[in-house]
């Protein structure tokens, strides 16, 4: 187990200093997705480290998780509403992720959805059974229909700033913006925002080729400017 705890925080480092350093040459579509998984595979390591030091696991009060799930179900579905309602009228729909992204995504969330939904099965044939003994399974479907409406969601312009899918940041919030090849059809648009939280200081998203040109105008007219001496996608 030892062993399996060095591997897991040396992987921890290695994908948090990828996502969160500045002199890394990753897209920044892949550091976003390597910070999370960084952070994501340390909380995961600690906690087991935790379990081998005081078996926390057994007294852990499991019900919180079931708390956590219902949460995080809601707190998604409020972003999805607020996004879809909130910033005013329409002015571009820049469609969905990716099919290769968006294939990943269904596949993870169908099928973390699908274990959690058999153990759900199995748990309550069983006599007696409590909130408790279904709280992970909770958790997983809450965790699963975050990713599912993320894959889903579409993005778009609107009158006071732009629709991120199940979130918003309006115009006031993006400091400038930058693109990323992506594909012949398409490039990453990486907005720029003004916030403290390194994980959260950009937002990368696909762009159709025939996008572009209107993406890029918006922006303008916001006073939103392209970083100095980044790359101009291919129109």
């Amino acid at each position: 187990m030892t062993l399996t705890l060095i591997v897991g925080y040396v992987l921890a480092a290695v994908l948090l200093w990828l996502g969160l350093s500045k002199h890394t040459r990753l897209r920044s579509s892949s550091k976003q997705l390597s910070t999370v998984v960084g952070a994501f595979v340390l909380l995961l390591t600690i906690a087991i480290t935790l379990n081998e030091l005081f078996h926390w696991w057994s007294k852990f009060p499991k019900e919180l998780l079931a708390g956590i799930g219902i949460i995080v179900f809601l707190e998604r579905t409020v972003r999805l509403v607020r996004a879809r309602t909130f910033g005013g009228a329409l002015v571009l729909d820049l469609g969905r992720i990716p099919v290769q992204d968006m294939i990943i995504n269904l596949f993870a969330g169908v099928g973390l959805a699908w274990l959690a939904v058999t153990d759900i099965i199995a748990i309550v044939q069983i006599p007696h059974w409590t909130i408790r003994d279904l709280s992970l399974q909770i958790l997983g479907l809450s965790i699963s229909y975050a990713v599912l409406i993320q894959a889903l969601s579409k993005r778009s312009l609107k009158e006071q700033g732009v629709s991120l899918g199940t979130g918003f940041s309006p115009w006031g919030q993006i400091e400038s913006y930058g693109w990323e090849k992506e594909s012949v059809t398409s490039s990453t648009l990486v907005l720029h925002k003004r916030t403290s939280m390194p994980v959260l200081a950009f937002t990368a998203l696909s762009i159709k080729a025939e996008l572009i040109g209107a993406v890029e105008e918006k922006l303008h007219e916001h006073s939103i400017n392209r970083v100095a001496n980044g790359p101009r996608p291919a129109l």
